[in-house]
């Protein structure tokens, strides 16, 4: 048996743009070579800092493509994403960690208190 893949419906993509948060807009053409590359303009590269081997997102917003640049360092890119979620400072952040604990407990004496589904009650 020989096998075919399956055809997926193809989306035309009417334009294909990358956007550039680096000041203002500045429009730059790009060709599709045979083999579905495009090159980007290096003044454009340089201004964003990325250059061989980086990697780039790609996404379709409607018709349009979207790249962007992966960051390279995944944990100071998240670095004090979560500052002040638990508290402030760390003697809030203590006392949000004691309240759960707090809580646990609570919710652990509860499930002591209920009698076993599977144990036959002694009357």
């Amino acid at each position: 048996m020989e096998y075919k893949a399956k055809r997926r419906k193809s989306v035309q993509v009417s334009e294909a743009a990358a956007v550039y948060f680096a000041g203002a807009a500045e429009e730059a053409m790009s060709t599709i070579s045979s083999k579905n590359q495009i090159t980007l303009p290096a003044h454009l590269l340089r201004e964003l800092g990325i250059g061989p081997g980086d990697r780039l997102a790609i996404s379709r917003d409607g018709a349009r493509l979207v790249l962007r640049a992966r960051p390279k360092d995944w944990v100071r890119y998240h670095a004090g994403s979560l500052a002040g979620l638990y508290g402030r400072d760390a003697s809030e952040a203590d006392a949000y960690v004691r309240g759960l604990r707090g809580e646990w407990a609570e919710h652990e004496s509860d499930e002591e208190a209920k009698p076993d589904a599977g144990t036959p009650s002694q009357d």
